[in-house]
């Protein structure tokens, strides 16, 4: 389970998270929903610290973390139980995509080659991209090239992979192939999933609980059922309106 407690983050002036607190059950697929700058990815990233938060609390099961005194020990250790997919992969332009999803295998689990190797390969096979194992990105797609990044997460066997808007760099005929994988990743691993996306419909097939965001603060969160179709707050209701008609509403 994943738990902020009143988490603040403030850049200069700008405070884009004004005291957060939520649930995240384990094994759910948890989707975060917003406009720009309502501090959806910036709170994703708080959870293994690729951004700090300024004061709060961080819970990762049995991992509790005060973020203002955090040590470098307490941030390996929340990495170690988590993985990253970014919106632009980040891949190595000079690696494979077998040798792009080797590298943590390698460096962060220190496996041997052999080990790593095979281990590449089948998560490449699960995102439909082993016959791409010896291809440069390249030579890739964007929908390639952010399959590699979900093999490359799913391969460092996370108890949670964070998705950070990971088909809104991709041109719209792409995106599909990449939500197909995550709606397989949600049926087949036990893993927490926490995506920042817009993709409604995504979120309507796939996800267990959707919190939506705007200014900073949490603004409702629920199920699927009830947040898309049903909700009770004006700003989500505005904010969907662009994506779901109000006719679909059980108002």
């Amino acid at each position: 389970m994943i738990t902020f407690k009143n988490i603040h983050k403030a850049f200069g002036a700008n405070e884009v998270l004004k005291g957060i607190s939520c649930t995240i059950p384990t094994g759910s697929v948890t989707v975060i929903l917003g406009p720009s700058g309502s501090g959806k990815t910036t709170l994703l990233r708080s959870l293994n610290f690729l951004e700090k938060a300024d004061r709060g609390e961080i819970t990762l099961d049995d991992i509790h973390i005060d973020v203002e005194h955090v040590t470098k020990a307490e941030i390996h250790q929340i990495r170690q139980h988590t993985a990253m997919v970014f919106q632009m992969y980040n891949l190595f332009k000079n690696k494979t995509a077998l040798e792009n999803v080797m590298e943590g295998l390698t460096v962060v689990k220190k496996l041997p080659k052999a080990e790593a190797k095979e281990k590449a390969l089948y998560f490449l096979a699960k995102v439909g991209l082993e016959l791409k194992a010896d291809a440069y990105p390249h030579q890739l797609s964007g929908g390639q090239q952010q399959r590699i990044g979900i093999a490359r997460a799913l391969a460092l066997n996370p108890d949670v992979i964070l998705f950070d808007e990971p088909t809104s760099a991709l041109d719209p005929e792409l995106v599909g192939e990449v939500l197909e994988v995550m709606k397989k990743i949600a049926q087949e691993f036990n893993c927490t999933m926490v995506v920042v996306t817009h993709e409604i419909s995504f979120a309507r097939e796939v996800a267990d609980h959707i919190i939506f965001m705007d200014g900073g603060v949490i603004v409702e969160e629920g199920a699927p059922e009830k947040l898309l179709f049903n909700p009770e707050n004006e700003r989500t209701k505005q904010f969907l309106s662009r994506y779901v008609s109000f006719t679909e509403y059980n108002i």
